[in-house]
């Protein structure tokens, strides 16, 4: 099945499914369904005015009414849900209901189209628009329309703000065409409205205006003086004794010469070490009979000089 076909033959299904629904609860005050697909199945609401009567005691009704909707539309799992509408005056499908209603039970179009009109501009719509069509009051059909407010006919305005709906009542006489038309004060943005501007309404705007220049100068001195008169930032004491130190440490000439002794001392004390160990060395490997010697040619000189 191609994607056209499709399409139409689910607008088809919808409409059976809204004739089937507005001849079973009619009387709760039918107002139109939804249906979505899912991937779980097909999810149906319903908007009623009086969900008590459509859901029943325990959920009686709605099973009841969700087994029909399964068999004769042969849906997978629908999921039927009842939501209440909060202003049914504002709904035009409710308001044609209840005009068909009360044109079918014998009232006439014209009291029943005037009692419609004055429910819904008391509502709070921007305008309304009922027509009726059909053989009114001979055998010929005509059509008679009942305008209150404003209904935008077209542009963007009317697609945004006005509702339609339409339903269809067979009598005696023959079939009556209802179409309704309400247009929703809330849908747009209030309206705007331009004043001019008066005498007094331009002295308050300068005086205004001159208060505020006077907080942002009083506002700006301050700042300029505290940039200008700036303290120097702190610096802790011990920062300072540990920079004073160490410029002492690097004037004194002092420190430096003391520094050169100690290092020359260190150094004769490591190498007389070294020329003891020579001599001590030298004298050991000399033989005996040479330190004899030695000893007695230091005697005699040494007994000379008395002689």
């Amino acid at each position: 099945m191609s994607a056209v076909r499709n399409i139409m033959k689910n607008f088809a299904r919808n409409a059976e499914l809204d004739e089937f629904l507005r001849s079973q609860i009619g009387d709760a005050g039918y107002g139109g369904a939804e249906v979505q697909k899912t991937p779980v199945g097909t999810r149906i609401t319903i908007f009623v005015t009086r969900p008590g009567l459509v859901i029943g005691r325990r959920g009686v009704g709605i099973r009841a009414l969700t087994e029909q909707i399964e068999k004769k539309f042969e849906l997978q799992n629908p999921q039927v849900s009842v939501l209440e509408i909060e202003v049914p005056e504002l709904d035009p499908q409710v308001m044609c209901n209840k005009i068909a209603h009360l044109v079918s039970r014998g009232t006439a179009f014209r009291r029943a189209a005037l009692w419609t009109m004055n429910s819904i501009m008391g509502a709070g719509a921007m305008g309304a628009e009922i027509s009726i069509s059909g053989k009114l009051r001979s055998e010929r059909a005509h059509h008679e329309k009942y305008r209150d407010g404003v209904v935008p006919k077209s542009g963007e305005t009317a697609k945004r703000i006005v509702r339609e709906a339409k339903q269809d009542v067979l009598l005696k006489m023959g079939l009556y065409g209802v179409k309704v038309k309400i247009a929703i004060k809330d849908a747009i943005p209030p309206e705007v409205e331009i004043k001019e501007l008066t005498p007094e309404d331009a002295k308050a705007i300068e005086t205004a205006q001159i208060t505020v220049d006077a907080e942002a100068s009083v506002k700006t001195e301050p700042v300029i003086e505290q940039m200008i008169t700036a303290p120097e930032p702190e610096v802790k004491k011990e920062v300072k004794a540990e920079a004073a130190q160490a410029a002492e440490v690097e004037v004194k000439p002092e420190a430096t010469v003391h520094v050169e002794k100690t290092e020359a001392k260190e150094e004769k004390e490591k190498t007389e070490p070294r020329e003891k160990t020579k001599a001590e060395t030298e004298k050991s490997s000399k033989p005996k009979s040479e330190r004899k010697k030695k000893a007695v040619g230091g005697e005699s000189k040494s007994e000379n000089p008395e002689s």
